[in-house]
């Protein structure tokens, strides 16, 4: 930590002398604060390889001998010989010490942003280039788990069984991360081939293979390399590491001084930040690919690129106002103005540049998610028995999004093994709610797969029992996204398997349902408004419903700063009386527009549920009936004619059985139509069955709607729709005891067994 804190004085204190306080060139500013700490790092690595120097005249001699051993870039020595003598001036005269760990330094940098405002810069912990970059670093003992892993279905697909054997076949294995950072997978690879098998490092070093577009990480995983071996081997070691986006396909590559200075800039996207694919490592195949490469989506976002600089632009949550604020750069600050544009031309550029990479296709619909990207690169990277092992999104296998890249690999057997983690324990530093996995593809073709569900900790990867699948149950359990369930037990997908078996699809009970998602408040924006007139109405939102409620929040007596910053929260709607007002809208869409949207809506009613969701709620479908008006896209919905059906479907959607379904089916945050779709349901014959409960002698469907009629009687919106179902309500019974019984009703629809009864009720909180 001491390091670090000398690290960002001398940044800061080389910065402040530079500039002479004025950082109106943010694009520059950043650039010389990469400069700063390249030198730095390069000398701390340069002493761990036996290169040494402490004055100017010294220093600079080290920084040339790195250039000429292709680990550092021209432009850094250019850069040195301008300032080098005032960085000299402020360094802490132990930062030559051997015991500097240039890793642990560069990866606590990448954990701090560098703020920048007219006079002042600073750094502060923040997550800003972690995200971008996506440099979130594996811990070493989970490393050491996805090592294993692969090593060991590398040896399966070899039939080793032997000792000389497996160790003569890992002694030649040629061995690659994609996305290596500073090169924890290859550092603890290099421990456990030595620990598990006896290959010394300095016989393992020329097998390992790099990417990263990080030079400051590059140089660390190489010189981890070298330190180890003869300076005989350094130059085969280091051509086996590549600078650069191996995303991007580049014929025309450019050289290391060029591809410094664009990482420097942040233009990670740029098209001259790309790799010849073609002539990567001399058409070398891997036998081991592992890995975390970065989880980003590939876009551009405005509010957190100017987060650090111009807070102002980033705090406006309206893009078209956003926009204005932008545009106004052009006179105020031209050089934030022209960075603003090249990084975000380098994003709209590259998803054509993506379109021509020769090792990627199948993964670039849609949304381009990094995580997608480099699972298909790695793949086609692998040689015949070669084996690619990655810690990846668990959205891989669970969201439609990467439908043609996921079902391909399940189609072609390629898939060997996934472990669905949950990060409840912080393997990572990031959201406790992440879901990630550890997916192993290879070319050797596999009738069924391996699948671990709910793994949580270290050590789970070889832990727990393993359940084999086969893309004929994938087919069964999803049968139009062909993906993944997104499971937190092994039990769940036996359970998932005999409920498909034995009941329908919603889509096939109800095929006359329209579905649909109106008013976007961005990219409608230009037909909302924040104050209610004669030509607007009230736009509802997801916050505002609540399972049988439809006024359960409301922005009532909150400021304008609360109703309409970034993470804007409702409030709960208190009841006066016995009654709630109706929520207080904070958007309003305006009259003629959405009756130009709403027009293939015709019906009085509408069912609707929160979109935006989350498997680890106490409930995750919460749904509710509305008569038919402007919801933003917080609220999906769907339309049916039968109004009887809407009231059953909202006792469906509301219930236990149907909500752990959904869990089960949800990919992500979002509760989509094609998650819906996609829910076995009971069949519409089920509920006409006349059944004894609670004492009285009726069809479910009577029993169904005399609950849902009780639980919405202090909802005036909606009387209309219970008139019409013609039902007496039950009397004299609470909220809750009336949903444990359609809860109960449900599970007799849907013919639960004891033991599925007890999975589902063992999934929610208490």
């Amino acid at each position: 930590m001491k390091h670090t804190k000398d690290a960002i004085h001398t940044i800061i204190k080389s910065l402040k002398m530079i500039f002479n306080s004025d950082y109106s060139d943010v694009a520059r500013v950043h650039s010389y604060s990469h400069y700063i700490e390249s030198v730095l790092i390069t000398f701390i690595n340069a002493r761990r390889i036996g290169i040494y120097g402490s004055d100017y005249a010294s220093c600079s001699a080290v920084l040339s001998q790195m250039v000429s051993l292709r680990l550092l870039s021209e432009g850094t020595i250019a850069f040195w010989e301008a300032y080098g003598s005032l960085i000299l001036h402020v360094l802490s005269n132990d930062w030559s010490s051997e015991c500097i760990d240039p890793r642990s330094i560069h990866e606590e940098l990448l954990g701090r942003d560098l703020y920048i405002s007219e006079r002042e810069v600073w750094f502060s912990p923040g997550k800003t280039v972690r995200d971008t970059m996506g440099s979130y670093y594996t811990p070493s003992d989970f490393a050491a788990d996805v090592i294993h892993e692969a090593v060991e279905k590398y040896l399966r697909n070899h039939y080793a069984t032997t000792k000389s054997a497996t160790v003569r076949l890992l002694s030649d294995a040629k061995i690659a991360d994609l996305s290596c950072g500073c090169g924890e997978f290859i550092r603890v690879a290099q421990n456990y081939l030595y620990e598990r098998y006896g290959i010394k490092h300095e016989e393992s070093c020329v097998n390992f293979y790099g990417i990263d577009i990080d030079p400051i990480a590059l140089q660390i995983t190489i010189c981890d390399l070298l330190e180890t071996v003869d300076c005989k081997k350094w130059i085969e070691i280091i051509s086996h590491f590549a600078l650069g986006n191996p995303l991007i396909h580049q014929s025309d590559e450019k050289n290391i001084s060029t591809k410094t200075c664009l990482f420097a800039a942040r233009r990670y996207y740029a098209a001259d930040m790309g790799i010849d694919m073609n002539n990567l490592f001399s058409n070398i195949r891997f036998d081991i690919v592992v890995g975390n490469p970065p989880w980003e989506k590939v876009r551009f976002e405005e509010r957190k690129f100017f987060k650090t600089f111009k807070p102002e632009i980033s705090d406006i949550p309206q893009k078209n106002k956003r926009h204005n604020a932008i545009m106004n750069l052009k006179e105020q600050s031209p050089a934030c103005y022209n960075w603003y544009c090249e990084i975000a031309d380098d994003y709209t550029r590259f998803r054509s540049m993506a379109a021509n990479h020769p090792y990627v296709s199948k993964s670039l619909s849609g949304e381009l998610n990094t995580y997608a990207l480099f699972a298909e690169l790695s793949l086609n990277f692998l040689g015949e028995a070669g084996v690619s092992t990655l810690v990846v999104k668990s959205a891989l296998a669970t969201t439609p999004a990467n439908k043609p890249f996921f079902s391909e690999v399940v189609k072609n057997e390629n898939l060997s093994s996934i472990c669905l983690y949950e990060n409840t324990f912080r393997i990572f530093c990031i959201d406790s709610r992440e879901k990630f996995s550890v997916i192993s593809c290879t070319n050797k073709k596999h009738e069924s797969f391996e699948m671990i569900a709910g793994a949580k900790k270290v050590g789970d990867l070889h832990s727990i029992e393993r359940t084999c699948l086969s893309a004929d149950d994938i087919r069964i359990v999803n049968p139009f996204t062909l993906m993944m369930p997104s499971i937190s037990r092994n039990d769940d997908i036996h359970v998932l398997l005999d409920i498909h078996r034995r009941l329908p699809l919603f889509e096939s009970v109800y095929p006359e349902c329209r579905f649909g998602r109106l008013v976007h408040l961005t990219a409608h924006a230009h037909h909302v408004e924040t104050q209610q007139n004669a030509d607007n109405l009230p736009i509802y939102e997801g916050k505002f419903i609540e399972r049988y409620d439809a006024r359960f929040a409301t922005f009532a007596g909150l400021s304008d700063t609360q109703k309409y910053s970034a993470k804007a929260q409702a409030i709960r709607n208190p009841t006066e009386n016995g009654w709630k007002k109706m929520p207080e809208c904070r958007y309003f869409i305006k009259n003629d527009f959405w009756e130009r949207i709403s027009t293939n809506y015709p019906e009085s009613y509408m069912l609707c549920w929160r979109s935006l969701t989350s498997t680890t709620n106490t409930r995750t479908t919460i749904s509710m009936l509305l008569p038919s008006m402007p919801t933003c896209q917080s609220i999906q919905f769907l339309q049916t004619k039968n109004n009887k059906d809407l009231l059953i479907m909202l006792a469906l959607f509301n219930s236990k059985p149907f909500d752990y379904l959904v869990r089960l089916k949800m990919p992500g945050i979002d509760l989509t139509q094609s998650v819906i779709r996609q829910i076995p349901v009971p069949d519409g014959n089920a509920y006409e069955k006349p059944t004894m409960f609670s004492g009285v002698y009726q069809s479910i469907e009577q029993h169904i709607l005399q609950r849902v009629s009780a639980l919405l009687l202090a909802e005036p919106m909606v009387s209309q729709i219970l008139q019409e179902a013609t039902t007496e309500s039950v009397q004299s019974k609470t909220k809750e005891s009336l949903e444990n019984e359609l809860d109960d009703l449900f599970s007799l629809l849907y013919d639960l067994s004891d033991l599925e009864k007890q999975v589902v009720k063992a999934s929610f909180k208490s």
